[in-house]
């Protein structure tokens, strides 16, 4: 289908001619404005130099004379000088005062002590300047001194002279060269403009109108013949134009490939037509087989959540019986300590039954003064060990109460840190009396806290059992420090520390895996440390922090806010 080309070329402001010339010209504009306004102010500055040298230089020509007259008291000669100095295109005022500043003579336009601007009459009085103080008004001066030289040669300051000029002057000199800057701009400007729009319309704007006709010419019917530009040369254009030839030449081999490729789709569509048939069957039977997979697979999920339920229930179990394992080995301490001021209150109060017999055998039979007296000695002294054994016994029934019920009910409640650190490690004495190794404790005094004292006391029974049992194990001495602490506002910091084996790099990051222990099969469930790391980061809501190095120790820095955050669901 043969379509007509027709003239669609854009008006002439917006072809890309005009765009050139007005991006360029607005550019070549903003130059040449910045070039001649930087010309003209150079040209200024020069001029005002020049007219500042010159006043600067009539100090040497009219000094002397200005000097003699005033000397002298010749007010005629004076009167003449600055009619002179007047006449100088340079000058617009000059003003000559004596040595206390009063005026003595002035010509023209000058400035008053008050920076005022005054001009002088034929009589040499001032009188105020009505005109406006613009620009060209501006006034500017050079002042000298009026010394006077004697024949002795000594000279004398006699008053001071000051001679005026302002912006009129500077720019009566220096318009002409102005206005032959701003022709030469505007000649070259428009001068410059012309020769580029004869150039755009030679060069850019034919090739591109051959080249829109040629691309209006072109269809799937009829690609045309090549397009051979005008002009001479070998620019862009022609590139382009070679590019749309080769174009057209591709399209033409396209459409006769693409002719044949559609043939050849064709038989493929027949082909695959067939495979879709065999394909759909395939799909149905293995729908059937994922179908299958599918349920296999549920039930598997099925089976892993109980799996994983009982595991957690195991891990549940493991953890309490950790904890009552802890209790029991506590319980077994304690009725140890229990047994020595009970044995001992047992054998005073046998001793004081036996004494109370023998003074009623004596009292019956008559009995000394001295008797008496031993007997109420040996009385007291055997009250006062019953008595001390009795609350020795009741402290520790006291203290392992408080234990007892803060590890098995997880109550929270407010306490003193240092006491409940000092009640665990009393609990945990009669265990550890039996080994070489050294407990030392130092809490700050007064550190309240409203928390959980049972979870925490466990914390630091599982970190003193965790160093006797893996750091100090087999070793002849040993110490384990427990400090205590404020940390940053509302938090405590509670660091267990010990000198023995300390833990390899490989195994550190896994110290807190549930099940995890380098004494498996030897009593140790791998529990202690994760029941740790649980109750701090959980119940107490602080964070647990290890470093040690072999050969070393360890160091376990909990750090806990004083009020631990509210109450939720934990393992431990």
């Amino acid at each position: 289908m043969a379509v007509h080309a027709q003239d669609d070329s854009p008006p002439l402001i917006d072809s890309i001619a005009a765009r050139l010339l007005r991006i360029i010209f607005s550019c070549y504009f903003v130059v040449t404005v910045v070039v001649t306004a930087v010309q003209l102010g150079a040209e200024y500055s020069h001029t005002r130099s020049r007219v500042e040298k010159e006043l600067q230089a009539m100090q040497q020509t009219f000094g002397p004379g200005i000097a003699d007259a005033m000397w002298r008291y010749n007010d005629d000669i004076l009167r003449g000088i600055l009619s002179g100095m007047a006449e100088m295109p340079a000058v617009v005022g000059v003003k000559i005062t004596d040595e206390t500043g009063a005026l003595v003579r002035a010509v023209g336009t000058v400035v008053d002590a008050n920076g005022a601007r005054k001009r002088a009459d034929a009589q040499g009085h001032l009188a105020t300047v009505t005109e406006g103080d613009g620009f060209f008004e501006e006034m500017f001066s050079r002042d000298f001194p009026v010394v006077f030289v004697d024949e002795r040669g000594d000279t004398k300051h006699i008053g001071n002279w000051t001679v005026y000029s302002n912006q009129r002057v500077i720019v009566r000199q220096v318009e002409y060269g102005f206005l032959l800057i701003l022709i030469n701009s505007v000649i070259k400007t428009l001068a410059l403009w012309f020769i580029f729009v004869l150039v755009v319309r030679r060069w850019l704007g034919r090739p591109l109108r051959q080249l829109s006709e040629f691309v209006g010419r072109i269809n799937v019917d009829n690609l045309g013949d090549p397009i051979v530009l005008q002009d001479r040369g070998r620019n862009e254009l022609h590139l382009l134009a070679a590019k749309l030839n080769e174009m057209t030449a591709n399209i033409r081999d396209g459409i006769a490939e693409k002719a044949e490729l559609v043939a050849r789709l064709q038989d493929e569509q027949a082909k695959i037509r067939l495979l879709n048939e065999s394909l759909e069957q395939r799909v149905a039977e293995r729908t059937m087989e994922l179908e299958h997979d599918r349920q296999q697979l549920a039930t598997t999920n099925a089976q892993l959540a109980q799996a994983l339920e009982t595991v957690q229930r195991a891990q549940e179990e493991l953890a309490r019986n950790e904890k009552l394992t802890a209790l029991g080995s506590m319980v077994a301490g304690v009725a140890h300590e229990l047994n020595t001021p009970i044995g001992n209150s047992l054998m005073a109060a046998s001793t004081l039954n036996d004494n109370v017999h023998r003074f009623a055998a004596s009292f019956s039979s008559g009995i000394k003064r001295s008797e008496v007296d031993r007997f109420i000695h040996e009385a007291s002294s055997v009250s006062e060990l019953l008595t001390r054994n009795i609350i020795r016994a009741a402290d520790l029934v006291t203290s392992f109460k408080q234990i007892a019920v803060d590890q098995t009910s997880s109550q929270r409640r407010a306490f003193d840190l240092a006491k409940v650190v000092r009640e665990n490690i009393d609990a945990l004495m009669p265990t550890l009396r039996k080994t070489p190794y050294k407990v030392t404790q130092h809490v700050e005094q007064g550190l309240a806290m409203d928390s959980y004292p049972g979870p925490l006391g466990q914390v630091l029974i599982n970190l003193i059992n965790n160093a006797v049992i893996h750091g100090l194990h087999e070793r002849s001495t040993g110490a384990i420090a427990i400090e205590g602490r404020s940390a940053r506002d509302g938090w405590i910091e509670l660091v267990v520390t010990d000198d023995g084996a300390g833990i390899a790099p490989d195994i550190l990051n896994r110290i807190y895996d549930p099940f995890f222990t380098t004494k498996l099969g030897a009593g140790s469930t791998g529990l202690g440390l994760n029941i740790t790391h649980n109750i701090v980061t959980g119940l107490l809501g602080g964070q647990i922090h290890v470093d040690s190095t072999v050969g070393e120790g360890t160091r376990f820095v909990i750090t806990v806010p004083c009020v631990a955050p509210a109450a939720r669901e934990h393992g431990g």
